[in-house]
Parts: structure tokens; C-alpha cells; sequence
């Protein structure tokens, strides 16, 4: 054995960090257990390692001395010494075990006392406030310490949602001292943990994706984007886009034979004019807006979508809702013409996607074997727009009450 596989004293205190960082101690002293002595082994220079190593065992020794003694000379570690014999050297003790008996001389070696004032400050607050709380700080109390500075405020905000009917409630008025919908939003991981705790599982939502519909706050509407891409009746001429409330334009009906769902902003806005036919902004919320508003289900449903892995994965969602979902260049002929367009997919998926037709899954397959490419990825924006144009041609000659264009959906056009 030689120097460098002899512990060090910063060896020692890296192990004990690693404990403490755990949460072991401060869980036992949250549960009021008593503190447990710690023995650490020490590695260090054997009987023969005196005899052939006499300069670095003895500096060895010297230097774990001076790093176990603080600035005011006292000992981190009381250290436990075995004698080692030989008959050169006689009788030379060595250390062999470090030991810590107290959780006071444990947070003195680690400079963790705060850490215990904070979760006995936090315990003790717990107790008064929200006492079925307490086993959530004990188990582990690492998680209640990170928010000590918070802490009565995340309480308050717990017991004003526990104390109210929430129903008829927006989030944004929860109205508590020092409390907001910015300060929700920073610590909703953490209240979601504490509420899921004191709420019954008749008043939480496990389905709800948010923090609001999870506790039963009202609602918030969703809006839909879209444009005329001829004008109807019930609207002015003038008016040519609007943005709604799904559940409102669930109840306006209006007369048209084709709802065109497209992701890019550019794209909504260039869209040519359609007879009989709107044009959804989608932002990825398509299916949302094709199950908020039943009747637009009903009509001729195309989407256009980027030519990428999420592109089709969107496009199997709004067809598992709808099948008679189709879309238009979405397909390997117009991938391949516009290969000067390729861009890099930053985060391809490979999901499982059950609803594409069979050309789109070939495609879909492709784009996730990197067979033109690495993450090939073609962009909305990118394809021009004159073939854009051909493939909207099928529907620019319909009119009112007219049959939509006979188009197989398993032959996307392009």
C-alpha cells in the first residue's frame, strides 16, 4: 500500500456529504431518533509499510493530524489509533477508525448546522399550521429545507384552497397575504405534492393536466384561430379572421364543407382562398379544437402538418378523433422535391403511431431510419407555394352544399 491509497481526512468528509446529501440524519433527527455514532475505517500505513515507506508514512500521519483539527485546535473526528509493531521502529501508532458521536460535532465537520435550524424552524411552524404536514417534511426533510424561505407562504396557499369552494373560482383569484398566480406557478410541483396530501380524492382530478383543473378551479377557456377563407352569411364581409372561444364556436355553426388545419403561423396567414372552406391555426392543438366543436368534425377535415416525425405523429392523434382525417403534402413526392429545404428535426419521436394510412407510415418510417438524412425535417414555410396551390386544386371549384372533393385519404395529395 502506498500514499495515495491511504483516506484522507476530505475523504472521510466527502462520505459523510454524500449521507447527509441523502437526507439520513436530518430524517432521524425530524423523527426524533437518537443519534446513531459513526465509524468510519481509515486506510493507513501498515507494519510494513513503516519498515519500507518510514518519510511518507510519517508524513501521511502528520497531515491527517492537521486536517482533523479545526483553526481553534479542536478535533473534527475523535480518532481511534492501532499500534503498529516492528522491530526497527518499535511501537508507532497510526490511525485507523474516525468516529462522530454527536449530531452537533457531525454538522460542525460538515458545516450543516443551518440546515438543522432550518427544518427544526420548519417542524415546529408545520405543527401549528398544517400538522398532517409533518410526515411530508420528515420523509425526506432535504425537500422542506429547499423551500424554507417560502415555506409559510406555500402553507398559507395550501390551507386557503383547502378552506374554499373552488368551483366558481379562476385561479387568479386566490386571495391570500403575499400570495399570487406567479408564486402558484413557481411552486406548483411543490403544492401539488402538499395538496395531493390534504385535499379527499374526491375533490383532485388525477386526469387533469394542469394545477387549476386538478383542484377544481374553474375552467379557463380555450380559444381557436382561424380565417374565412370565403366569406359566410352570419359574419360581415369584412370580417375575415377571428379568434374564439371553443365552447362558442361550438354554437355557431357555420356553413362550410372544408376546415383546413395547419401548424405554421406563415402558412395560416398565405393560405389561398377556398370556397365553402376555414382555415385553423392549429399550434399543435388541433385535436383540442376538433373535440371542442363537434360540427367541425363533421365537415371535410384536411391537415397539413411539417414533414417531420411530429408532424405525423399530430396528424395519427386528430385521426384517431376523426377518421376521416386527411391530409395534403404530406407525402415522399413532395419531401423529395424540395430537398434543398431539409432542415434538422431537433427532437425526432418514434413512437408507435397507429392511425396513418400506409403511404404515411412508409414515410413516417423512413423519417425515423434517417433514410434522407439525419432527422430530416421539412418545414411548412419551406414548400413553395405554387405547390401548395396544386394541391388545394381539388377544392377550389366547389361551392355551397357541393360534395367535398373525392379524395382517397390514402393517397395524400401532393
Amino acid at each position: 500500500m502506498t500514499t495515495t491509497s491511504w483516506t484522507t481526512v476530505d475523504e472521510l468528509i466527502a462520505k459523510l456529504r454524500a449521507r447527509w446529501a441523502r437526507g439520513v440524519y436530518l430524517r432521524a433527527h425530524a423523527h426524533s431518533e437518537p443519534f446513531t455514532p459513526i465509524r468510519l475505517l481509515v486506510r493507513s500505513p501498515s507494519a510494513a509499510d513503516l519498515v519500507d515507506h518510514l518519510d511518507e508514512s510519517l508524513r501521511w500521519i502528520e497531515r491527517f493530524d492537521q486536517a482533523n483539527r479545526t483553526a481553534t485546535n479542536r478535533q473534527l473526528f475523535v480518532v481511534e489509533r492501532q499500534v503498529r509493531r516492528s522491530r526497527a521502529l518499535g511501537d508507532n501508532p497510526v490511525p485507523v477508525r474516525a468516529q462522530i458521536d454527536t449530531l452537533d460535532q457531525l454538522c460542525a465537520v460538515l458545516g450543516t448546522t443551518p440546515d438543522v435550524q432550518q427544518l427544526d424552524r420548519i417542524l415546529e411552524y408545520t405543527r401549528n399550521a398544517e400538522p398532517e404536514l409533518v410526515d411530508w417534511v420528515s420523509n425526506p426533510p432535504i425537500d422542506a429545507i429547499a423551500h424554507d424561505g417560502v415555506w409559510e407562504r406555500v402553507l398559507t396557499t395550501t390551507r386557503w384552497i383547502v378552506d374554499h369552494d373552488l368551483s366558481d373560482l379562476d385561479l387568479r383569484h386566490l386571495d391570500a397575504p403575499g400570495i399570487d398566480t406567479k408564486f402558484v406557478e413557481r411552486h406548483r410541483k411543490l403544492l401539488r405534492q402538499l395538496l395531493d396530501r390534504l385535499l379527499p380524492a374526491d375533490q383532485i382530478d388525477p386526469t387533469s393536466a394542469n394545477f387549476a383543473g386538478r383542484y377544481g378551479f374553474r375552467a379557463r377557456p380555450t380559444y381557436v384561430r382561424f380565417r374565412l377563407l370565403t366569406p359566410v352569411p352570419q359574419l360581415p364581409e369584412v370580417v375575415t379572421e377571428l379568434e374564439l372561444r371553443v365552447d362558442e364556436l361550438a354554437r355557431l355553426e357555420l356553413p362550410i364543407t372544408t376546415v383546413f388545419i395547419v401548424e405554421n403561423q406563415a402558412t395560416y396567414l398565405a393560405f389561398p382562398e377556398v370556397p365553402d372552406a376555414i382555415v385553423v391555426f392549429g399550434g399543435g392543438f388541433g385535436v383540442t379544437v376538433l373535440e371542442g366543436v363537434p360540427w367541425l368534425a363533421q365537415r371535410d377535415v384536411v391537415y397539413w402538418g411539417d414533414l417531420d416525425t411530429h408532424g405525423f405523429a399530430i396528424l395519427s392523434r386528430l385521426r384517431e378523433r376523426v377518421p376521416t382525417v386527411r391530409s395534403i403534402l404530406m407525402d415522399r413526392s413532395t419531401l423529395l422535391a424540395h430537398r434543398e429545404q431539409f432542415d434538422v428535426e431537433p427532437n425526432p419521436t418514434e413512437v408507435e403511431l397507429e392511425a396513418l394510412t400506409r403511404d404515411e407510415a412508409e414515410l413516417y418510417r423512413d423519417l425515423i431510419e434517417d433514410r434522407y438524412g439525419p432527422a430530416v425535417r421539412l418545414e411548412q414555410e419551406r414548400i413553395r407555394f405554387s405547390s401548395v396551390r396544386s394541391a388545394l386544386e381539388p377544392w377550389l371549384h366547389t361551392r355551397s352544399g357541393a360534395v367535398s372533393p373525392d379524395v382517397d385519404p390514402a393517397s395524400p395529395l401532393s
